[in-house]
């Protein structure tokens, strides 16, 4: 089986490392950034096959602006986002991006429900190829 890539956007070192422990066992590497700026530098010079971004980097939308940006990349239009933040999810529909986002997950998220998630959408995109 292949390594699967996960691009995880998060500047609270803590959830990141949970996060990587998280995916230690299954067959995916997780690469981890905190801040928008290298998260688009990554996405323009590698493939991943899933990305998550916590909403709120170091301030307010952050997590939805750079989203945005990186469905203008090409190639990056069909790749499974996932979202992260410690509000509800009325919150999260006020910035917008819900068509272009593929789970919205509250903080603190299970682990076995992000990993089935992880799986179901690369399940998914697997079928459609």
């Amino acid at each position: 089986m292949t390594t699967k890539q996960i691009l995880y956007v998060e500047d609270d070192t803590a959830n990141l490392m949970l996060v990587k422990l998280f995916f230690k066992k299954e067959p995916i590497e997780l690469t981890g950034v905190d801040n928008p700026e290298d998260a688009m530098e990554l996405m323009k010079s590698r493939s991943f096959d899933v990305i998550i971004v916590d909403l709120n980097l170091r301030k307010e939308g952050d997590g939805a602006d750079l989203i945005r940006e990186f469905r203008k990349l090409p190639g990056c239009e069909s790749v499974p986002v996932f979202v992260f933040s410690g509000h509800d999810i009325h919150s999260f529909k006020e910035h917008g991006i819900e068509d272009m986002v593929s789970r919205y997950f509250n903080k603190p998220v299970n682990k076995k429900t992000l990993i089935d998630a992880v799986w179901e959408v690369l399940e998914t995109k697997q079928n459609q190829t």
